[in-house]
């Protein structure tokens, strides 16, 4: 994983990411999901934390 400090973010920030390489490769959906939850604000991922805590769900979008 890549590191960067808080001016080369603000840097790319003011510049538009111009030169950025990209972080995560694209990746196409999978065919199918165990579940699908819709947003990712703080219940979604408290969702999506419970389920794999408490039920080992682990093939979510």
């Amino acid at each position: 994983m890549t590191h960067f400090s808080f001016a080369q973010v603000i840097r790319g920030a003011l510049t538009g990411q111009k030169n950025w390489t990209p972080q995560w490769p694209d990746r196409e959906p999978k065919a199918a999901y165990d579940v699908v939850i819709v947003g990712a604000g703080g219940h979604g991922l408290g969702a999506a934390y419970y389920l794999a805590k408490e039920h080992g769900i682990t093939n979510v979008a």
